[in-house]
């Protein structure tokens, strides 16, 4: 019996009712549950004992994963902050001022290398004790919204019975996942049938830092009844809306962004010398941008310029860290960027110290790739080289990898002819030294001749 039961519940897996050939009127999960139903209620505990073995199994998995990536995490973070402050880039010159030793970094416990979710099992066990309908199950089905894969699945059998404490854990669970989630619609259905308020969610809502999960417990108030409490103004998910728009992950920044555009509560940086009557709409960039599924285009500048802003001054809560990193990406991969990372520059009045700072370390990682986009960068760290809070964080952007002995040499002529006055005015003796150093070995003899002759 007990083997009998064992291989039936493996079954559960195997949902899919055709291999490529011809289609089974049933899947052998369907098979399973009906054999599992007929050997009755004493099933229920194995399958109970089964599917907790599962999820605290994907439990620790997670637990050790996300330990060793915190370490790494912690280490590229000290990496990125020691190669703004000392302007060097390699493993072996960071070490001497790391406080993080390379050589005292975790490496992935053997057992999560090839670690595969079991989530077919997991949500096969999950259907099948709804369909036997034991109420000895509620509990599991708790347990259960604590994991991903599980929480359609579980949300979806917990209508079938009664699990006190069920709203927190919905609750919980609704926080884990996003508003675009197929698991949305049922999590909200059962918060529905068990009853959940407004004000319910919005104390959970009141005590969330987490930036996704704020907004999809916002999401969930919009979507319940009104019972008087009154759920958040939609501004108090701006600055969440804002670090998700900073994501790596092109659906859930076009999310955020979407989101953004709704509230309409970011504002126009101005033009390229940030003169606000040159200002555009703030959507306009990026929806130029947009391809045909909407999914690849970077965030607006105005996204960009409100999330160092915000990371500036330690927001979101518990994540501003990590919206510094993606920041940091940002600068290197989006143009939008330059525009965000020089209006904060530009700005007058000018802008907080803790601002500039953040600004002026994301122009070392600028790589503007237009002269429309050079020009007014360099205008605004000029600008900032008599201003003493940004004079020295304005020269080492300026210097930085030759950025200004480039532009000096430039093919458009307007921003050659910038770049050289800001030389005259900046630089040092030893600085004229290495430009002629790095003029001869960039243009050569012939090179410098010819630029002579063209009055270049």
């Amino acid at each position: 019996m007990a083997d009998d039961v064992g291989e039936l519940i493996e079954r559960l897996a195997l949902w899919r009712t055709g291999d490529g050939g011809g289609y089974a009127e049933e899947s052998l999960r369907e098979r399973a549950i009906a054999a599992l139903r007929e050997r009755g209620p004493e099933v229920v505990p194995v399958l109970v004992d089964r599917l907790d073995a599962l999820l605290a199994d994907h439990a620790a998995h997670l637990e050790r994963v996300g330990a060793v990536t915190a370490a790494w995490d912690a280490w590229y973070e000290e990496g990125d902050a020691l190669v703004d402050e000392h302007g060097v880039g390699k493993v072996f010159e960071l070490e001497r001022y790391r406080t993080i030793p390379s050589d005292s970094l975790p490496q992935r416990d053997p057992r999560d290398e090839h670690y595969q979710d079991p989530y077919d099992l997991k949500q096969g066990i999950v259907e099948a004790l709804r369909r036997i309908g034991d109420d000895r199950a509620a509990p599991v089905y708790g347990r259960a919204l604590r994991d991903r894969a599980c929480i359609h699945h579980a949300a979806t059998a917990l209508r079938g019975t009664r699990l006190d404490g069920a709203v927190p854990a919905l609750l919980d669970a609704a926080a884990s996942i996003e508003p675009d989630d197929t698991a949305f619609a049922a999590v909200l259905r059962t918060l529905e049938h068990y009853g959940a308020t407004v004000a319910q969610v919005r104390a959970r809502f009141e005590a969330e830092s987490g930036p996704q999960a704020r907004v999809t417990l916002m999401h969930v108030m919009k979507k319940l009844p009104g019972d008087g409490a009154g759920r958040p103004a939609d501004e108090e998910v701006r600055d969440a809306l804002v670090f998700l728009a900073m994501s790596r992950s092109a659906t859930e920044r076009h999310m955020a962004i979407r989101e953004l555009k709704a509230l309409g509560t970011l504002d126009p940086i101005g033009g390229p010398h940030g003169d606000a009557r040159e200002a555009r709409n703030p959507w306009d960039s990026w929806a130029a941008d947009i391809d045909g599924t909407g999914m690849e285009a970077p965030p607006p500048a105005e996204a960009v310029h409100a999330a160092i802003v915000l990371a500036a001054h330690g927001g979101p809560p518990g994540h501003d860290r990590e919206l510094r990193r993606r920041l940091r990406h940002m600068a290197e991969d989006a143009p939008s960027a330059a525009r965000a990372v020089t209006a904060v520059l530009a700005r007058e009045p000018r802008p907080g110290d803790a601002e500039l700072d953040l600004a002026l370390r994301l122009a070392l990682r600028l790589r503007p790739d237009r002269a429309a986009e050079h020009l007014p960068l360099l205008r605004a760290l000029h600008g900032l080289t008599s201003y003493p809070p940004g004079r020295s964080g304005a020269l080492r952007a300026l210097h930085r990898e030759g950025r200004l002995f480039l532009l000096m040499l430039h093919e458009d002529p307007v921003l050659r002819a910038e770049a050289r006055a800001v030389f005259d005015d900046v630089a040092e003796p030893a600085d004229r030294e290495r430009f002629a150093e790095y003029e001869a070995l960039r243009l050569g003899t012939w090179g410098r001749l010819v630029r002579k002759l063209k009055g270049r």
